[in-house]
């Protein structure tokens, strides 16, 4: 019996993938989380920005706008691979 013949009766390839699944579902997941927490103080950071002026309004607008796109970027992204996993049957 060879080394990959002895290697396969203890691993199959479904094992893999459903370990390297579960894997990048567990990272994206505590990313995603972490990522909650940044939006939600970039938000309120903005927030104060549009209390004190003109000046700083304006640059809180550009923020804003950068902070949903990112948002959008980052679950987005997540759903996507979520969804692919599920269609492609990994």
């Amino acid at each position: 019996m060879n080394l990959l013949q002895r290697l396969g009766a203890q691993l199959s390839y479904n094992d893999f993938f459903s370990n390297v699944s579960s894997s990048v579902s567990k990272f994206t997941g505590k990313l995603q989380g972490i990522a909650l927490v940044v939006i939600i103080a970039c938000i309120v950071i903005t927030g104060f920005m549009f209390i004190f002026g003109e000046g700083p309004s304006r640059t809180a607008k550009k923020w804003l706008v950068y902070i949903v796109i990112g948002a959008v970027l980052i679950f987005g992204a997540a759903t996507l691979g979520s969804t692919i996993k599920d269609v492609s049957g990994f």
